[in-house]
Formats: C-alpha cells, structure tokens, sequence
C-alpha cells in the first residue's frame, strides 16, 4: 500500500472514478460523489490550491460540480461568503450535501441556474471568481448528457463564459480557471474582447521532460502581467513530486 498522500494525488481522477469510492476525504472536509457528472479531479484542485483569493470578501465558484473548488477556497479564506452554480441536477444534489456538512457551510450558498442568467441579476457582484470550465470542444461526446454538460463547451462557450464573467466581476476583481494549454490563445483572445487580460500565469507541466498541459491564468480588468512561471509535478523519478506541488497541495490532504 502506498503510504505518501502525493502518490494518491497522482492517481486521483483514478481513484475517484472507481464505482466503490463514493467520497474523497480531505483534511478538514470531505467530498461526496454520488450523482455528479465530474467528479474531484486534478485540474479542480490545483484550481482550488492556486487561486489568489485570500483577500476576496465574495466569491462565485462557477460550475461548482462537486463543490471541491468552493470548500478549498472556504478553507483557505476564513471570511470569504462563497457562492456556488451548477446547472447539472447530480452535481447540485452532491454539492448542497458537501456544503451542509463542510465547517463553513454558514458562508457557502448553492445555486441552481446558469451563469448567463445569473448575470443578469448579480452585476458587479464578486472580488475573486473562479471556473474549472468545459473545454472538450468538438471531441467525442459522452453518452452521458450530464457529462457532456460538465465537459463541452457546447454547454458553455468561451465567450458566455466571459461575458457572463465581466458583467460578474467587480472593477478591482480577479477570475481565475485552469485551461489545457492548446486553449490559452482562444481563451486569452475571448477574455481580451470584455476586456479581462491575464495578470497572472502558471504553465503546468507533469514533468520536466513533459510539454505544458494545463494553463492556471488570472484574469482582471487591466492589460498588466505580473507574473508568468512554471509548475512541474513530478521530479524525474516517477511519483516523486516537487517541493512547489507539494507545497501547493499539502494544507488540504491528509
């Protein structure tokens, strides 16, 4: 039996995928994954460990699916009032449970609709949002609807996304998501046209040997980058990590 929390890190989309594993327990909640389509993951939680919201008052969690991302961001801000949407029926059964038996559910609340209509009625609104968002676009579709919802942007294009997102965010506010790194261009040039640009940028990469997969980007309403660095998983040897990916994740595995 592997003993190390970052090996089971490793093979997390694995583990949670296998039918008998109903929930995953993190350090100080745990996440039932009984109806929805996507269920915790890789990009989620790093999404999660690297937002910079530590500072935010009010924050939205779109797509919440399992609500992963909402309760990692609970945990790391302890005053934050934290608003979560998922249009998926599984996914807003799992997370309403998660929240209810998380230690904050008093500053979590879910709701049921899409962003777009929940932009009509909340300008303004937020100082950090956050999105694991579909990006599946013209691949293969699951036979499940539900997934094909949590997956494609079919469900969601880039731009409603970033539409929505700008008629969200407050003029001081931060949106960050995690994207496959042959989405950025299309991404960034969609955020460009509401006026979002990238501050903030971490190229994920699962080895130093390996090309980048994902993409971590901050998005604001000023055309000024930051900072742009890397994240590498995995050292040469094979499930031995990085102490960065250790130290990013570590606060929320047990």
């Amino acid at each position: 039996m592997y003993s190390t929390v970052f090996y089971c890190f490793h093979f997390i989309l694995l583990y949670c995928e296998m039918p008998h594993n109903n929930y995953f327990q993190f350090k100080q909640f745990k996440v039932l994954q009984n109806h929805a389509a996507m269920r915790v993951g890789t990009d989620g939680v790093m999404l999660g460990a690297w937002a910079n919201a530590i500072q935010a008052s009010k924050i939205l969690d779109i797509g919440t699916g399992t609500g992963v991302i909402a309760l990692m961001l609970a945990q790391r801000n302890k005053t934050a009032r934290i608003d979560a949407i998922d249009i998926e029926n599984g996914a807003v059964a799992d997370a309403s449970l998660n929240f209810e038996n998380s230690p904050w559910k008093n500053r979590l609340s879910l709701h049921q609709t899409s962003v777009q209509n929940y932009a009509l009625q909340n300008r303004g609104t937020y100082d950090h949002i956050v999105c694991n968002p579909p990006f599946f676009n013209n691949s293969k579709k699951s036979l499940s609807h539900a997934k094909t919802l949590a997956r494609h942007t079919e469900s969601l294009t880039f731009n409603e996304l970033l539409t929505s997102v700008s008629k969200l965010l407050q003029p001081l506010g931060r949106f960050s998501v995690i994207l496959p790194a042959d989405s950025e261009r299309l991404f960034c040039n969609e955020a460009s046209l509401v006026r979002l640009f990238p501050g903030r940028i971490t190229q994920v990469k699962p080895n130093d040997t390996k090309p980048v997969k994902r993409v971590l980007i901050e998005f604001r309403f000023e055309a000024v980058l930051e900072t742009e660095n890397e994240l590498i998983i995995e050292t040469s040897t094979r499930h031995i990590y990085t102490e960065a990916f250790q130290k990013m994740i570590n606060v929320f595995y047990l």
